[in-house]
């Protein structure tokens, strides 16, 4: 699954520090990141339906095999991301075969011949979050 927002790592964050109940997690990133609406689909479906790094079951977030990988890493909820964080994210991102041309044409040539704009967006927003554009 692609990383559509470095954010994610924030939440795989707040889940391994004990909060599990999806909606306290979308009250935390409200306050975290104020423009995001805890209701939001955004927070909803980016951050957390979609992140590589938790699973949700019944309104329960917990971490995936890549989210206690992430955790394990220096790195704290809300502070910048740390280089072992950036480097551990681009790998995740690499792994998924549609991101990884995405991102090659977006580092060799600055654009991509994807069909999909939102995605090559989103993959370029994060490339530049981890430093790497």
């Amino acid at each position: 699954m692609p990383i559509y927002d470095v954010r994610c790592r924030d939440v795989a964050r707040l889940v391994a520090s004990g909060l599990v109940d999806a909606w306290k997690i979308r009250e935390k990133i409200h306050n975290l990141y104020p423009g995001l609406r805890t209701g939001g689909s955004w927070t909803r479906n980016v951050l957390l339906k979609w992140n590589p790094f938790v699973d949700i079951e019944a309104g329960k977030v917990k971490l995936t095999s890549l989210g206690k990988a992430l955790v394990s890493l220096p790195g704290s909820v809300g502070n910048p991301l740390t280089e072992e964080e950036k480097a551990f994210m681009l790998g995740v991102m690499m792994l998924d075969p549609r991101q990884r041309l995405v991102i090659s044409e977006l580092i060799a040539t600055g654009s991509s011949k994807e069909r999909n704009k939102w995605f090559v967006a989103r993959t370029k927003a994060c490339l530049k979050a981890l430093g790497t554009l």
